[in-house]
């Protein structure tokens, strides 16, 4: 067996039976983590703010067999969040993996950018990330096997002209992330 083929099946194992949560879930990374993750074992709660692709990932999800819980969502809206996280932990029973993977970006030089477009990508992008890690945590913890995984970017390492909103807030949710971990 090759050593990619050994990883594959001990990746495929861990998720086996746990219930994962993924945010933006409607298309691109987040999409594709649910399908992985389901393929995987794992139970999948999905989340989004478009009804027509939540309900693509539902059926592409469903289609591997695994239990899935959908629910629209906006990851700015604390409160929102805050129900989501305990719907799914009543849904479920346990919580073990919060991927906050949902995000926008904003392209344009900073003399173009607006605060009001910097206040979007902030909301979503990082306030997004400290909502769902917060709702979700005590769950988590709770599983006694608890995992955040925050998608923050390249361009939360490095700077990029045109970026400065995106960067700024994956700049906050590395520090943010790098942080916590710290704390757990």
């Amino acid at each position: 067996m090759s050593n990619s083929s050994s990883r594959a099946s001990n990746f495929d194992g861990y998720f086996r039976g746990k219930v994962a949560v993924v945010t933006g879930a409607g298309s691109g990374m987040g999409r594709e983590l649910a399908i992985q993750l389901a393929k995987g074992g794992a139970k999948v709660a999905i989340s989004d703010v478009v009804p027509a692709a939540l309900d693509e990932t539902r059926a592409l999800v469903e289609a591997t067999g695994a239990q899935v819980h959908s629910q629209l969502l906006n990851v700015a809206e604390r409160e929102a969040v805050l129900d989501y996280a305990k719907t799914v932990a009543e849904h479920f029973g346990v919580i073990n993996l919060i991927f906050n993977n949902a995000g926008i970006n904003h392209h344009g030089p900073v003399t173009d950018t607006t605060f009001k477009d910097y206040d979007r990508v902030m909301d979503i992008d990082f306030w997004g990330v400290v909502n769902g890690t917060k709702a979700f945590l005590p769950y988590l913890i709770e599983s006694g096997d608890g995992h955040v995984v925050n998608t923050s970017s390249l361009f939360g390492i490095m700077a990029q002209p045109d970026q400065s909103a995106y960067n700024a807030a994956k700049f906050a949710v590395r520090g943010f992330t790098e942080a916590l971990r710290q704390e757990m």
